[in-house]
């Protein structure tokens, strides 16, 4: 299987895995808050190199400090900013609140997507 194939199932197992997270699991606290931020980022890595050939560690840099941003415009309230309804799809990937546990999944996820990728998946070196 060409190593860009695989990336993309990655992403979309890691795609249903967040479908089943806000569906079937949307009850459990631990689940939606922590392996929700865990799998986002596996996603967005998997994703984006399944078109781009991109090292290892610049990609999983680059997802980490995007996902930071984004924790730290939710910090802002930047959805109440920009009056998106509560619930509302943009509000959804957004989100509401700011969590250094979040930080912390997003660090992991990175991590994990760079050892998967470095070690058992990527042709291209740092």
């Amino acid at each position: 299987m060409h190593t860009k194939t695989k990336h993309l199932l990655i992403a979309l197992i890691a795609f249903i895995a967040e479908i089943l997270v806000a569906t079937t699991f949307s009850h459990v606290q631990f689940i939606r808050s922590f392996i929700s931020d865990f799998l986002v980022v596996i996603l967005l890595y998997h994703f984006v190199k399944a078109f781009y050939a991109v090292s290892p560690l610049a990609l999983s840099i680059a997802v980490f400090i995007f996902s930071c941003v984004i924790e730290i415009l939710q910090y802002f309230h930047l959805g109440d900013v920009l009056g998106l309804p509560r619930g509302s799809l943009l509000s959804v990937l957004l989100g509401t609140h700011f969590s250094w546990g979040d930080i912390l999944m997003y660090f992991l996820g990175c991590l994990t997507s760079y050892y998967l990728d470095s070690f058992h998946l990527s042709t291209v070196k740092q």
